[in-house]
This record gives C-alpha cells, sequence and structure tokens, in this order.
C-alpha cells in the first residue's frame, strides 16, 4: 500500500469515525444501557441482526429490546424471551425464524447464568484456547449449536457480525466503539466483511474480484487478508479501517 492510499484511509476513518456515526447505526444500542451486562446482551443481540437495509435493522433490535424492561441481560438470563419468541418456523427477521431467535437466547441464558457477563464467558473460553489460533469470533460461534442459523458455522466464513460485535467491545478511544474488553488486544481484531468494505476495498484494489468478474466473497481468508492491508495504514489498530471502508461505501 503506497502512503498515498495510507493517508486516505486516514483520513476517511476520521471523517467517518465520529458520535454523529452511531445515530443510524446499530451501535447506536450500545448506549442505552449502563450495566455491562446490558450493554453487552443488547450489542450481541443488535450484531447478530446487522444485515439487510439498516432501517429493518434498528426495527427488529427495538422489537426484542423494548420487550425487555430495561434489562435486556435480567430478561435473557430469566427465560423470558420464550414469550416473544415462541417456538414457530414463521419468520422473525428474513431467513431468520422464531425458533432460531429462541435458540440464540437460550444458549445467552445458559451463558448469563454462568457468569455474569458475556464477556466474562467468552473470556474464559479465549484463555482456554489461546494457543490454539483459532481467532476469538469462531471460538464464541463455536459455542452455539449449528441448528442456531444466525451465528456462523462455516470455518471458512467471515463472521461479518461477530466482528462487528468485537470491534464493539474491544476498540478504545473511540466515540463509537466501547473497549470494555481489555483483555484482547484490538490489534487481533479483524475487519467485518460488510458488502460496503468490500466493494470499497476492491476501489481501493485492497482486494481484487475473482476471474469471472465478481466481487470478491466474505471469507476468512479475505477477512485476514484485508485486515493485514489495513495494517499497513493502521498498525496500532488496523480494524479502525472499518470505519474508512464501510464509511464511504455506505455515503457513496
Amino acid at each position: 500500500m503506497d502512503s498515498k492510499l495510507c493517508e486516505t484511509l486516514r483520513t476517511l476513518a476520521d471523517k467517518y469515525e465520529t458520535r454523529d456515526f452511531i445515530s443510524k447505526d446499530p451501535s447506536c444500542f450500545l448506549y442505552r444501557y449502563e450495566k455491562t451486562d446490558d450493554v453487552e446482551t443488547a450489542a450481541f443481540i443488535a450484531a447478530n441482526l446487522s444485515f439487510g437495509r439498516r432501517d429493518q435493522i434498528l426495527k427488529h433490535v427495538e422489537l426484542i429490546l423494548e420487550q425487555t424492561d430495561g434489562s435486556p441481560a435480567q430478561w435473557i438470563r430469566d427465560g423470558k424471551y420464550k414469550s416473544f419468541f415462541a417456538q414457530s418456523e414463521k419468520s422473525f427477521y428474513r431467513m431468520f425464524s422464531f425458533n432460531t431467535m429462541r435458540l440464540l437466547c437460550d444458549r445467552m441464558s445458559e451463558i448469563l447464568k454462568k457468569e455474569n457477563t458475556l464477556g466474562d464467558y467468552f473470556r474464559s473460553v479465549y484463555k482456554l484456547n489461546a494457543d490454539s489460533g483459532i481467532h476469538l469470533s469462531t471460538l464464541i460461534a463455536n459455542e452455539f449449536c449449528k441448528d442456531c442459523s444466525i451465528i456462523p458455522h462455516g470455518k471458512d466464513s467471515a463472521n461479518k457480525r461477530l466482528n462487528m460485535f468485537l470491534r464493539w467491545m474491544v476498540r478504545d478511544n473511540s466515540p463509537v466503539d466501547l473497549g470494555l474488553w481489555q483483555w484482547y488486544k484490538k490489534t487481533d481484531l479483524l475487519i467485518p466483511m460488510d458488502t460496503h468494505v468490500i466493494q470499497t476495498a476492491v476501489q481501493f484494489n485492497l482486494l481484487e474480484k475473482t476471474a469471472s468478474g465478481k466481487m470478491p466473497a466474505p471469507t476468512m481468508k479475505n477477512a485476514i487478508n484485508l485486515t493485514e492491508m489495513l495494517r499497513e495504514a493502521f498498525p496500532d489498530d488496523p480494524v479502525r479501517g472499518d470505519f474508512a471502508l464501510f464509511g464511504l461505501g455506505v455515503n457513496s
């Protein structure tokens, strides 16, 4: 990456990583709560529903959170979600059914009964697997059953939504990301492979189209490669490049 592109990416990150970013972004739900368990729970729900039109994402996250009496963590912990997510194959959001959402909440409930917060639990999982070379987003995905299809389970998946959740939790000194999980290094984060990120990365020649001219797939390999490229512009915080690529892409 040449110095001019590095400077362009830094300028774009400065432009888009502002408090105004959260107004129409799922990250807005991170700032609704004060207790760590509630913040993490709301963030995990919001991240896993973050695909498709942003207005529909916000609408469906809101539908859930308005059921929780101000404490999404306790709502999950107490199993009160079962009355909202009845056992049904009816769609809740796009291809994900009420059953799928119930499975997501079932596992979150088990975790929150075992540990005070999602972060406490995932930290213990990470410590047990610290020498495995498995990325944290994959370790988190492995904690959920394969029938819970909202969580990616393919070994080649870029885990876009979980990596966005991790960006929120890990990155500090940001007007958007919270930096709650200081036990994980932000230099080890992977960029969330959003459609806008991929398109802008191709525009900047950070990723190449396929031989047939299609956009590159959101694979773990491409996420790793793009993160490494962004490390040249942001050596101590490569995923800050998400704001540059996504911000330009979504506002173009």
